[in-house]
């Protein structure tokens, strides 16, 4: 199966999520993902506040997370699929595959947050961490967030890799005017982005890998709560 195969698969898992024609689950949503970007922010405000980490935090949150950029995106990427096999030809395969990574991690995260705006309706519940603890623990999807997490490192750790690639970066780089004259810009200015969020790290691994330890440690801790002690999103 081809970059494009597999990204058509993913687009098309996202079209099929049903909040796009459920305006009150659609609001439900963008509450639950506000509310989400807020307690990351203060999660790992110490991580994102440092200088070098502020590009890659913002990337992080409205390209990598999902939300109405990533549906602007979704959106762009679904008119390229006709010219697909054009594409394939002017970027690298590996480049397009951690690409198809990112696009598979952020429609991932949609789908969790709106099983918890799904939860939260079907009991009338407000967006509230008190309530959002109670969503994640009734549903129970640590796996799969444990799996959201490996993928936002496997694409952080290869778009390092070409990052420090100077044959690739030059490459890509060439293949900008064509990308952008043959409209292909959306997918193009998604990596892109990647990699200028990267520049002012010394390794992404100082960014990646405590907030992917950090995250892991607050799915383990919700996922053992079974009482009303029990210390939430926090982590001391």
């Amino acid at each position: 199966m081809t970059a494009f195969m597999e990204l058509q698969q993913h687009l098309k898992r996202y079209w099929a999520l049903p909040y796009h024609e459920d305006p009150t689950l659609n609001t439900a949503l963008h509450e639950v993902q506000a509310w989400q970007r807020q307690r990351i922010r203060q999660t790992h405000s110490e991580l994102f506040t440092l200088p070098k980490n502020q590009l890659m935090a913002e990337y992080f949150l409205h390209q990598l997370y999902g939300g109405a950029e990533f549906k602007k995106l979704a959106i762009q990427l679904a008119r390229l699929l006709p010219k697909a096999q054009k594409l394939e030809r002017l970027i690298k395969d590996s480049v397009l595959e951690t690409g198809n990574m990112a696009i598979q991690a952020a429609v991932l995260a949609i789908e969790m947050d709106l099983h918890l705006a799904q939860w939260l309706i079907a009991h009338e519940l407000p967006v509230t961490e008190k309530n959002i603890m109670r969503a994640y623990s009734t549903i129970d999807e640590s796996e799969a967030r444990c799996l959201q997490l490996e993928n936002l490192k496997e694409v952080c750790y290869r778009t390092d890799k070409y990052f420090n690639s100077y044959l690739l970066q030059k490459a890509f780089q060439l293949a900008k005017s064509t990308a952008y004259n043959n409209n292909y810009q959306p997918l193009y200015d998604f990596i892109d982005a990647g990699f200028a969020a990267m520049k002012p790290l010394d390794s992404v691994v100082s960014f990646i890998d405590p907030f992917c330890a950090r995250e892991l440690m607050i799915i383990e801790q919700i996922r053992d709560a079974s009482n009303d002690n029990a210390d939430g999103f926090g982590i001391s």
